[in-house]
């Protein structure tokens, strides 16, 4: 993924996003065996949130007014009508998926 612009990170395009696959099943079948994602903060996601939510599915960010952590953006269920965006700390989503080739 090319290297963006602290104020523009948040706003990264899904497709400079990279891909990753599920690491299981129940994942799999949930979610989609594919994810696009790129890391940013929890706060980074806000901005995102705040900009884009009305022009597209994103489940809304978690608190960051007190503790910024890092994480991902992830983009689930790919090309389905269900597509959505979404946040996950760093530890949750290295637990699930793993960098794939495109």
């Amino acid at each position: 993924m090319e290297i963006l612009d602290w104020k523009e990170r948040p706003f990264v395009p899904l497709e400079q996003m990279a891909n990753y696959s599920a690491l299981d099943q129940d994942t799999a079948r949930k979610y989609g065996s594919m994810v696009k994602a790129a890391e940013i903060s929890n706060r980074d996601y806000g901005y995102r949130y705040n900009k884009l939510s009305s022009s597209q599915k994103m489940q809304p960010p978690p608190s960051s007014h007190i503790h910024i952590f890092l994480g991902y953006l992830v983009v689930r269920k790919l090309g389905t009508a269900e597509q959505y965006e979404t946040w996950m700390p760093d530890h949750v989503f290295e637990e699930l998926y793993a960098a794939s080739e495109p």
